[in-house]
């Protein structure tokens, strides 16, 4: 339940000393670097600007991510199980390095490129002569040669389509030419194809006849037979198939070199952020000045490697840093239980340096919360399995893991609370252990639901309480937590004095606890009010915000719904089940089935619906009595990865 301590730092190092610098620190990794704004009055300081090294580094970026996806496209990729035992590579920063210093890609991009462009050279005529075969086609029956047919001194020739649908009303048009004489040659698609010979006479009419009918004519470029043309251009095409397929075989060989690629690639990316990082620092003619924050406990660390680079040419100041200070990147730190829910608070927001990390007490209400929205010991037990199973034996990169375990976790308090309602599949089998009964103990899981809502509320004002408490704000933490505390207990005591028969010290007792906490919240709810109308006016909004909390009990309701809703889906299951075994073999066949895929779809239904609404009851109750969030994430100093995690 901890915000790791930040520290911040300034460094005033020798402009000759950057280069050096700044691979010690990419190597060292925990320095978020952050822009100089407290020095910014400093009118002889400058900018310093980012090197045209940059533009190589995305250039050669550019270059090594071509050659990885070019040459990818033939990698025999592991899939299935065998890839997830395989699990991603891993590096530390320094074996990136190595590897990727091992490699020169230089003169396979040059092979690569001439491949490429053989290959798309081939394609783009392949392309052509596909084309000119598919326009060829329809006038192979012309067993003449094209140049033969043009060649009639007193007729002409005709060559075009024309819409099936038109050709009986073209011949009909035709009847009266007595010299010209048409041909259908080849139908495709919804068109006919023609050959028109024709002479000079009646030349005019048949090409009118011919517009009115929607035909198009086609002049071929070529002048032999379009069988043997046609041959011509298959044989062609067969040539530059197998010359491609040549070519593939050449860029196969280079797969073996895929994860040096991609070493490279993660590489240079790392060197293009180590380029540009420096916008963030000022200067003068020769010296640098760079902030940016480290984890207190790596600082010893950071000071090794400043004397490592130049302890003569390097001046350090280094302080805590501010708990004020918006800037400040934040790295959480819990226990390996609680550290499986970080995913939790950081999907809402992270917290600000000032505030308190709450994913301790939200991993112990979560774990409860989960279970007891499924609460069926079977369900349970396979995630457990399941989850179990996959971490054991497969390889899997930290934020999955991470996820696995988070839900491997949630598997025993799901069990617990199977156990608790004696439900394994619905009500397929009663468990011994059974404390409540789900189709008949509703009151007391309504009131226990309520119960695990009032106390997750308190310590939501707890939070509250302590964070005012820790910012030097006790009489706040009084005003806006003690009075309330006062109050809702004493509302609710009340409540209960009315349903059940209770001392009457206590009645007493809570009635006037009542009065004191309204009032008091009255008084001090709007107390940075200049006025006493608008303290009077704000203390009786605030007092209002009474209303919001019986809306919160209520969303704690939601605990008995899902696990009843869930326990009484599984219940129908089981009962059609029964109903289908009953009807002999096939029944008991087709009872299985339905058995196995309902409860699947049961079982991620529940899974789901608990994560959304334990989240929901997270962010909308818990966190809205104490949790404002928006800190900024710790970013090391690498580049994202994207084939190869380093470490």
């Amino acid at each position: 339940m901890a915000i790791v301590k930040m520290k911040k730092f300034t460094l005033f190092a020798f402009e000759a000393e950057r280069k050096r610098l700044l691979e010690e620190l990419q190597r060292f990794g925990y320095v978020n670097f952050s822009k100089s704004d407290s020095i910014e009055q400093f009118d002889y300081l400058k900018d310093v600007e980012v090197s045209t090294l940059d533009n190589n580094y995305i250039e050669e970026s550019t270059r090594i991510k071509w050659m990885i996806d070019y040459v990818g496209r033939f990698v025999e990729k592991e899939k299935g199980l065998s890839a997830l035992k395989k699990g991603p590579v891993v590096y530390t920063f320094s074996e990136l390095e190595k590897e990727a210093s091992s490699y020169d890609y230089i003169p396979d991009f040059n092979i690569l490129s001439e491949i490429s462009k053989k290959v798309d050279s081939n394609n783009q005529r392949l392309t052509a002569i596909d084309n000119t075969i598919k326009e060829l086609s329809p006038w192979k029956s012309i067993k003449e040669p094209i140049v033969d047919l043009n060649s009639f001194e007193k007729s002409k020739f005709i060559m075009g389509y024309l819409p099936t649908k038109n050709l009986e009303k073209f011949k009909t048009s035709t009847v009266d030419l007595k010299f010209t004489y048409f041909e259908e040659v080849d139908i495709v698609g919804k068109n006919s194809y023609c050959i028109i010979f024709t002479n000079e006479l009646e030349k005019e009419m048949a090409l009118e006849n011919l517009r009115l009918n929607g035909f198009s004519e086609v002049n071929l470029e070529f002048k032999g037979v379009v069988s043997e043309e046609i041959e011509k251009l298959e044989a062609e095409k067969k040539i530059l198939e197998d010359d491609n397929s040549k070519l593939t075989e050449e860029i196969k060989k280079f797969t073996v070199n895929i994860q040096k690629m991609q070493s490279v690639y993660e590489y240079y990316q790392n060197l293009a952020l180590r380029n540009t990082v420096v916008s963030n620092f000022k200067a003068t003619e020769k010296l640098d000045i760079i902030q940016g924050y480290i984890p207190a406990d790596k600082e010893a660390n950071f000071k090794a490697l400043l004397e490592k680079v130049s302890a003569s040419k390097i001046y350090l100041e280094i302080e805590d840093a501010k708990k004020d200070d918006p800037n400040v990147p934040i790295i959480l730190k819990n226990n390996k239980i609680a550290s499986l829910f970080e995913s939790v608070t950081n999907m809402y927001a992270l917290p600000k340096y000032d505030e308190v990390d709450p994913t301790f007490i939200l991993s112990i209400f979560y774990w409860v919360f989960f279970g007891m929205m499924v609460a069926d010991f079977a369900y349970g037990l396979i995630l457990c399995i399941g989850s179990g199973i996959a971490l054991k034996m497969f390889k899997f990169n930290d934020s999955t893991k991470k996820f696995l375990k988070f839900f491997f976790a949630l598997s025993f308090s799901t069990m617990i609370w199977g156990l608790i309602y004696g439900s394994a599949f619905g009500d397929l089998i009663t468990l011994p252990t059974q404390i409540l009964d789900s189709s008949k103990d509703f009151m007391t899981v309504l009131i226990l639901s309520l119960a695990f809502g009032g106390v997750h509320l308190a310590f939501g004002l707890g939070m509250k309480a302590y964070v005012l408490i820790k910012n030097g704000k006790p009489m706040d933490a009084f005003y806006d937590v003690f009075l309330w505390y006062l109050t809702l207990t004493s509302v609710i005591l009340v409540i209960i004095g009315k349903a059940i028969t209770m001392p009457k010290i206590v009645n007493t007792i809570a009635f006037y606890g009542m009065i004191v906490g309204m009032l008091g919240i009255i008084a001090f709810g709007a107390r940075d009010s200049k006025s006493i109308a608008g303290r009077i006016a704000g203390g009786l909004y605030s007092l209002y915000g009474i209303t919001s909390y019986i809306g919160d009990f209520v969303s704690y309701l939601r605990l008995m719904a899902l696990g009843l809703a869930g326990g009484f889906i599984a219940v129908a299951i089981n009962i059609i089940v029964k109903m289908l075994v009953s009807g002999g073999i096939v029944g008991i066949i087709f009872g299985v089935i339905v058995f196995v895929f309902a409860q699947a779809f049961n079982i991620f239904l529940s899974f789901l619906s608990a994560y959304v609404h334990t989240s929901r009851l997270m962010y909308v109750e818990f966190f809205s009595k104490f949790y404002e969030g928006g800190g900024k994430a710790f970013k090391k100093f690498r580049s994202d990865n994207k084939y190869i995690e380093v470490k």
